[in-house]
């Protein structure tokens, strides 16, 4: 849906890097893996994430 609306070039997901399951459905959905993060989330507490990307730009 957000592809055909056209609004935003691509999504991006942010599961922890302990998450091998979450990291997994990223990877299954077509996301592409683009490096790690680091954000507060929630606050007070520093969160390692990796940074996924899909490009809803590409036909899929």
């Amino acid at each position: 849906m957000a592809r055909a609306e056209g609004r935003y070039p691509s999504l991006q997901a942010f599961p922890s890097v302990e998450h091998p399951a979450s990291n997994a459905v990223c990877r299954k959905a077509g996301f592409t893996l683009a490096g790690e993060s680091v954000f507060e989330c929630p606050k007070g507490h520093m969160m390692r994430s990796n940074e996924w990307r899909l490009d809803l730009t590409a036909e899929g």
